[in-house]
């Protein structure tokens, strides 16, 4: 495979919801765990994530962007060797890192890696190419996952990334052939919110396609009456 091999992980509540008030249950705490544990037992290179995650972690810091500071042409490899990366796609390159590594309790450092088009505005890449924030472009107007994860692994040795949400970056590499394998965690408790994100969700931007289908792999049960369902993806009709 010329690409980073992807693995979607996901915990969800019943209803298929991804966020909500069902995290702060017990119920869902002892199955979060178990995705964590889960999480770390893949060993992946990297962990991707879409930019509304991205932004809750980075607090909504917004860039501040010279339009005078230049950056060269074509993708940025600030660290080629990192033991993880952090993922970033930000097509708008809306995230305002601060530096080229992602620190967070409870989890390893990871060198930045954010995944941009060749329409972002020039003065984002210079923003992160000041900073030692690495970067490629995948795709001219539109996210091109495919190419992003050929990239990845082609510019930074990635074998193994976990795609961990959300929803619509989720269902984006799912929609665009670049998923191999689902790896979906399942927490006792539903909220029944009708405005939360779920697992998979397309964004407007995207092109209608027909559903994918997937074949199943393995069931497991959790602590705290939680459930492992792993999937691989039917790529057939996604090349």
């Amino acid at each position: 495979m010329e690409r980073s091999y992807m693995i979607c992980h996901i915990l969800s509540a019943l209803d298929g919801k991804i966020a909500g008030a069902f995290m702060e249950t017990k119920a869902c705490g002892e199955v979060s765990r178990e995705y964590a544990r889960i999480r770390s037992e893949y060993q992946a290179d990297a962990w991707l994530y879409g930019t509304v995650t991205t932004k809750e972690f980075t607090q909504g810091k917004r860039p501040k962007l010279d339009p005078a500071v230049k950056a060269p042409e074509g993708d940025f490899v600030a660290v080629s060797d990192a033991p993880l990366y952090y993922v970033s796609v930000d097509t708008q390159g809306e995230i305002g890192w601060e530096s080229g590594t992602f620190s967070k309790a409870g989890r390893p450092d990871a060198h930045v890696i954010e995944v941009l088009t060749k329409s972002t505005d020039p003065a984002y890449r210079a923003y992160l190419y000041s900073r030692g924030i690495s970067y490629i472009l995948a795709g001219k107007e539109e996210l091109d996952s495919r190419l992003a994860a050929k990239k990845l692994y082609q510019l930074f040795g990635i074998d193994t990334v976990l795609i961990c949400g959300g929803g619509t970056v989720n269902w984006t590499f799912l929609q665009q052939g670049a998923v191999d394998e689902l790896s979906l965690l399942i927490a006792p408790v539903a909220d029944g919110a009708p405005d939360t994100v779920t697992v998979f969700e397309k964004s407007p931007l995207l092109p209608a396609c027909m559903p994918i289908e997937f074949q199943l792999k393995n069931v497991e049960k959790l602590k705290g009456d939680g459930v492992r369902l792993v999937y691989t993806v039917n790529q057939k009709g996604q090349e």
